[in-house]
């Protein structure tokens, strides 16, 4: 119990100083930026290939924080969000005993991250930028549809940390390393909806590379947590997450292929995130994973 409350205090010291850093840095050096977005015109989207991505590849539009009280509201709302993640990990991690209210909470932003995901990685745009299949990336999509590209990071953080937290509470794991680099993970990704990446003028600049950085941030670390579960359980020589760890390791590693040989697009960065979900329900919310429980035979 003593060890429970220092590794308590850690985790809520450790997303306290996230949380703060995090609203000093969108007070102080992102109050000033006017990240646009594009809407493109219905005669823009009647433009030759080659005119149309001379135009708005990189181009600044209309501001995103139309006034001081939007941004405000923004930046308060995601820094108090921050701040919860404390909170998560003392109601799953550390309660003393998982409650009908916290797996409900669970599985609720578990499905809703799925299905915003989804939908958001098939969201319509301008074909001039190439195949939304292969092409179009999430944060290409978040210039054309900016709030909701914030919510896609906040649902998919959401829904990944608190899920790998009843992950290692329903199996009575603690591994701090886990908690440790989920957390990281799962606040990067916060940096990665407020500096998304502006096309190729802006390819190598500050803005970008820590786009960049907090995006491949949050999807290895994110993994990892899960890895880090997996492989704990491999080593009690469990067949089924045996086979869990390899299918897992295995769409990783096609994702990684896939992004050198075909290229950046929602849909290749969905894949492994599909997964996760996938994996992570089959987990927590059904008894695929369970033990049976072998009952004695008491001899009369």
């Amino acid at each position: 119990m003593t060890n429970n409350k220092k590794m308590m205090k850690v985790y809520t010291i450790m997303w306290g100083v996230i949380a703060v850093v995090y609203g000093l840095w969108m007070s102080i050096f992102m109050s000033w930026d006017q990240y646009p977005y594009i809407i493109p015109t219905s005669a823009d989207m009647a433009l030759p290939a080659e005119e149309f991505i001379a135009k708005f590849d990189g181009m600044l539009y209309e501001p995103l924080y139309a006034n001081a009280t939007v941004f405000w509201l923004w930046v308060i709302g995601s820094t108090v969000m921050l701040f919860l993640y404390a909170f998560f990990i003392r109601k799953i991690l550390f309660a003393e005993k998982l409650t009908k209210a916290t797996t409900i909470f669970c599985i609720a932003n578990l499905i809703a991250g799925f299905i915003f995901i989804t939908w958001y990685g098939f969201l319509p745009f301008p074909e001039q930028f190439g195949n939304i299949l292969t092409d179009v990336t999430a944060s290409m999509l978040g210039l054309r549809y900016p709030w909701q590209f914030k919510l896609w990071g906040v649902l998919a953080s959401l829904s990944i940390f608190t899920n790998t937290l009843y992950m290692y509470r329903k199996n009575n794991y603690q591994g701090k390393a886990g908690v440790i680099v989920t957390s990281l993970g799962c606040a990067a990704i916060y940096v990665t909806v407020n500096v998304p990446s502006a096309g190729l003028d802006l390819v190598m600049t500050a803005r970008c590379l820590g786009h960049w950085a907090t995006a491949l941030i949050f999807a290895f670390l994110g993994a990892a947590g899960v890895i880090i579960f997996l492989f704990h359980k491999c080593r009690q020589k469990d067949k089924k997450y045996i086979i869990a760890t390899i299918i897992f390791v295995a769409v990783l590693a096609i994702m990684l292929v896939l992004l050198v040989t075909v290229g950046k697009s929602a849909f290749i960065e969905n894949l492994p995130m599909w997964v996760a979900y996938a994996l992570l329900f089959i987990i927590n919310f059904t008894s695929f994973f369970d033990k049976k429980q072998v009952k004695e035979t008491v001899n009369a």
